[in-house]
């Protein structure tokens, strides 16, 4: 019998092996709790009367409808851009902040955050600590006992949610922004994201935080990874404090939203579907198992019967709209749909301010949250 040559043998191996590390570096990938890396350069900068203005290439991110912001790669503050004008080149004016430091730089990193803390927004926040993790709670002028509490995504920050705080405080609802273990407010090297499956701890200890300082009813805002956060917190302490929740550009079904990512890179497609299931093949030692079945949402599986609504833009090119509009047609109970033209990834504020106030007010109202309920269910516990 002849014996397989060396090169035989080392093809096999490496077929043998590839499931292991194409797994290994999906999951690194798709836990990586870090900032954004990616950087817009400036094409020109100047001023206009007392208004400087910053240029920047006429088909890139930063002709995103609506304000956004910019950071310099080498520090500093956040500088706010105002509405895009579009020519030849991009050009937004600077509402606040000193661009000094990105023009010094040429380039930033742009975002949708328009302020860094609740003070850059005209709200009075208090601090709290949850769990050992710090939070902000941001108390209407006039009260109730409804209380919301903002989830941010992945590779980010509280600071994210700021946007969305106006509506429910325009309507006397207090809102608590907590922060979790891999939250950027703790270190810009945070670990490895665990795509909820502990992350949901914090937040169940946040919502006992509110019921203990007055809360009697609870909505759940969730932004991006933070919709999966707050699924799995409702999932595994079911209460009838809940009273409805509010996803943001949700990233529910992980198993799609890494095939289409690794679709766009060029990979097959069948193979873009069965690479997601290799992500515990080489598993670092510490890290959780991920069940993308036990994953809330994932495949579509059937949504806490809770007051729901979503948000979604139509470019969003992280987690496409389309699983979204799929999520809502299988559902058993309605669940409330706003899409936003042309925006993406966590920008709906951003491109409609207006359409997002409206809706999240509109909704609000439907859900009579002023009626009392029963707080003493023992479900409440955590399971």
């Amino acid at each position: 019998m002849a014996w397989p040559t060396v090169r035989t043998v080392l093809a096999v191996a490496a077929a043998a092996c590839l499931p292991a590390l194409a797994g290994s570096l999906i999951r690194a990938k798709v836990t990586d709790a870090g900032p954004g890396r990616t950087l817009a350069p400036v094409r020109g900068h100047g001023r206009i009367g007392n208004r400087q203005y910053l240029d920047f290439e006429p088909n890139g991110f930063a002709a995103h409808p609506g304000r956004l912001s910019m950071r310099a790669p080498s520090g500093g503050g956040l500088v706010v851009l105002g509405p895009p004008a579009v020519g030849t080149a991009v050009r937004r004016t600077v509402e606040s902040g000193d661009p000094g430091r990105i023009i010094r730089d040429g380039k930033g990193r742009l975002s949708g955050h328009l302020g860094d803390t609740p003070a850059d927004f005209g709200f009075a926040a208090e601090e709290a600590t949850i769990g050992g993790l710090p939070a902000w709670i941001i108390p209407p002028a006039q009260g109730s006992g409804v209380w919301v509490i903002h989830v941010h995504g992945l590779g980010s920050s509280r600071s994210q949610c700021l946007r969305g705080v106006a509506a429910f405080a325009d309507l006397g609802y207090t809102s608590l922004l907590p922060t979790y273990r891999t939250s950027l407010d703790l270190g810009q090297t945070p670990g490895r994201s665990h795509l909820g499956l502990t992350e949901w701890k914090d937040i169940e200890a946040a919502r006992r935080y509110a019921l203990d300082h007055g809360a009697r009813r609870i909505l759940f805002v969730g932004w991006s990874l933070g919709a999966s956060i707050v699924l799995r917190t409702i999932g595994r302490c079911p209460a009838p404090s809940t009273a409805g929740v509010l996803l943001v550009s949700p990233a529910l079904d992980w198993p799609a939203i890494i095939s289409v990512r690794l679709r766009r890179a060029g990979c097959p497609g069948f193979l873009a579907r069965w690479l997601p299931h290799t992500v515990n093949l080489l598993r670092p030692r510490g890290e959780p198992v991920i069940r993308w079945r036990e994953m809330p949402a994932t495949y579509m599986q059937k949504h806490p019967s809770i007051p729901t609504m979503i948000f979604h833009g139509t470019d969003d090119h992280s987690v496409p709209v389309q699983l979204s509009r799929a999520f809502v047609s299988r559902q058993s109970q309605p669940v409330g749909f706003v899409e936003f033209d042309g925006a993406h990834h966590t920008l709906e504020w951003n491109s409609a301010p207006q359409l997002w106030n409206e809706s999240v007010q509109a909704w609000c109202r439907r859900l009579d949250l002023e009626t009392p309920v029963d707080l003493t269910d023992p479900v409440s516990e955590a399971k």
